[in-house]
């Protein structure tokens, strides 16, 4: 029977596979050769079949197709798994006659490809074998691509053969606080943890969707909130008193939700040490405090580039001739500018989208090094963004693209300091 526990919130995902992949006794029924799983990051795609398969006793094999660069280690890794024996395999061929000689053509056999989206860099031979494996062996095998993409973006999927697609659409918001309420450990009441699991959603749900992230920092932050319970301080009804108990720590992981590298016990730490140097700095043990990420680690240009998009988000343009060019001249004071200047408090509005052209002006002038526009610097743009360090805007090709910097001020400030770059001295003071 299967280890993992049954899936929730995936019943009619379940109810297909069973009747794709589960004949009734004693029927000769054929799976389909090829299914197609699809849905985002965290939506219980791969816990689903891999549930169904374990638990109906199925034959199977799992895959994870970032080892697709090795071809033997591809085909020995699902014999092994299906037929238990291991045996050197290094073509296509060789891979066919065994699965053939080993496997009852009666039974049901499935193989599992955990994100086949990477069969698009794959030779096509690789994509032609696994969508027709049936036919090439003439037995009952199903091969199930598992994958973040859609059908249609596999390029090409001219020539394959049109799969049966399962769609995992993502979990609304009152599946999510099912899942995070039956999540939490202990013994408590499933009201003690509802009334928890209700206090994060409206924080965590407009900054972060997906399940994993929430998951981790509902249980990073549920032992505080139990322990003045356990002390017999607060009771479990009062939770307005064991929401205020946990408030400040709560606003602090709205910076970590996206940007999770470290541990439980490692949030924690660096969190804790961040509070203590600001309370240091600022002479008061009751100062705010904004946590930020000291053990994030990047490369070096690419430190520059981020700080570089905070001054491109939170300077006005007009000002950046006064902070990056050593000659701008005197600038006079007129009534209309001060009147701009007044309204202007980035602070508030937020930060500002500004072209790429704009970020790499500003990264050639405060790196002190010449740096030549390589493909590097393009690359590790592409890789802040990936991180939601900073957010692309608009997919119009034809314009020049545009971003926005996601991290606030203590964070880049932590960043400058790794640097030994001060920022205070290019920021805009209203």
């Amino acid at each position: 029977m299967s280890e993992l526990c049954r899936p929730l919130c995936r019943e009619k995902q379940i109810q297909l596979l069973e009747i794709l992949l589960c004949p009734p006794d004693n029927t000769p029924a054929k799976v389909p050769p090829l299914i197609f799983t699809y849905g985002l990051t965290s939506t219980g795609k791969t816990h689903t079949v891999r549930w169904l398969l374990e638990s109906k006793e199925i034959n199977h094999a799992v895959f994870h197709c970032v080892e697709l660069y090795n071809i033997r280690l591809l085909f020995e890794t699902i014999l092994s798994k299906l037929t238990g024996k291991v045996d050197k395999c290094d073509n296509i061929c060789d891979f066919i006659m065994e699965l053939k000689n080993n496997l009852d053509p009666k039974q049901v056999h499935v193989i599992l490809f955990e994100e086949s989206e990477r069969f698009r860099d794959a030779d096509n031979y690789l994509r032609q074998a696994f969508t027709r494996l049936a036919e090439l062996t003439e037995l009952n095998i199903c091969c199930i691509w598992e994958s973040k993409i859609d059908w249609n973006r596999f390029v090409p999927t001219r020539g394959l053969p049109s799969p049966f697609i399962i769609n995992f659409p993502q979990y609304t918001k009152q599946e999510i606080q099912d899942l995070l309420v039956t999540g939490l450990p202990g013994e408590r009441s499933t009201q003690f943890k509802g009334s928890y699991v209700s206090l994060l959603i409206p924080i965590f749900y407009f900054v972060s969707r997906s399940l994993t992230e929430l998951q981790h920092i509902a249980l990073v932050n549920y032992p505080d909130y139990c322990a003045p319970v356990e002390s017999g301080e607060i009771s479990e009804q009062e939770s307005r008193k064991l929401w205020f108990n946990i408030e400040k720590q709560l606003n602090n992981c709205i910076s970590t939700v996206n940007l999770r590298e470290v541990e439980s016990s490692q949030l924690k730490e660096a969190l804790k040490a961040k509070e203590d140097e600001e309370n240091k700095e600022n002479g008061s043990a009751n100062a705010p405090v904004i946590a930020t990420r000291k053990c994030l680690e990047l490369p070096y240009y690419s430190k520059f580039l981020l700080i570089s998009a905070y001054l491109a988000s939170y300077n006005p343009q007009r000002t950046d001739k006064r902070f990056f060019v050593k000659t701008h001249g005197k600038q006079r004071k007129s009534a209309m500018s001060m009147k701009a200047k007044d309204k202007y408090n980035s602070k508030l509005t937020g930060p500002k989208p500004f072209p790429l052209e704009r970020l790499l002006a500003i990264f050639y002038n405060i790196v002190e090094d010449p740096v030549n526009p390589t493909a590097n610097i393009y690359s590790q743009i592409t890789s802040l963004v990936r991180l939601q360090l900073i957010t692309a805007i608009g997919n119009d090709t034809l314009e020049q693209p545009k971003y926005r910097c996601n991290v606030d001020f203590e964070f880049v400030r932590s960043v400058s300091r790794n640097c030994q770059f001060d920022i205070q001295k290019y920021l805009y003071c209203q």
